[in-house]
């Protein structure tokens, strides 16, 4: 991992699914960085091979893609019991009032606190979008929630930048990303 810090990296990155997460919730790409421990190209081994041979450590092997696949599989399921209207009243009463509980990990991005205070203060409490005042106050501190928003997202390799970011009502917020 420390190499892999450093900046490391021999062999062209594809796209990652499988990661390793340190104690301090870094996350690495595990092929590549067992690639580096044990000075091999990445293509000489299976992802299973390596979660294999680093299984001693203790590390959490975190996949991406399993949990982009389970929130899929939600949102179709919801879209399936919208459509089955008269089933549905029969699926819940059969169905547990507490749900079973599994465990996620998300890449979180280290925003800049100025770039969101300033994009906040340049609103003047009222949504970029569409124009109209906040929809309440924070009750934290009585000042107008508005939500930040990149409009190339971070995830995409948007920049962290008051140009990029606008300041969203929640409605707006949530246009974006899914409207």
């Amino acid at each position: 991992m420390a190499r892999y810090r450093s900046g490391d990296r021999p062999w062209v990155h594809r796209p990652i699914d499988w990661f390793i997460a340190s104690e301090n919730g870094e996350l690495f790409p595990l092929k590549y960085t067992y690639a580096l421990a044990v000075d091999q190209r990445p293509g000489t081994f299976t992802t299973n091979q390596a979660k294999g041979a680093m299984r001693h450590l203790e590390l959490a092997f975190i996949s991406v893609k399993s949990q982009i696949e389970s929130e899929k599989a939600f949102q179709s399921a919801v879209v399936q019991s919208l459509k089955n209207n008269n089933s549905r009243a029969e699926c819940l009463a059969k169905a547990p009032r507490i749900p079973s509980q599994y465990v996620i990990c998300q890449i979180v991005f280290r925003r800049n606190p100025d770039v969101v205070a300033e994009v906040l203060d340049r609103a003047n409490g009222k949504c970029e979008l569409c124009g109209v005042p906040a929809p309440f106050l924070r009750a934290s501190d009585q000042e107008p929630y508005l939500e930040v928003h990149h409009t190339v997202r971070l995830s995409d390799g948007g920049e962290d930048t008051v140009d990029n970011a606008v300041a969203a009502c929640p409605n707006c917020h949530r246009k974006q990303h899914h409207g």
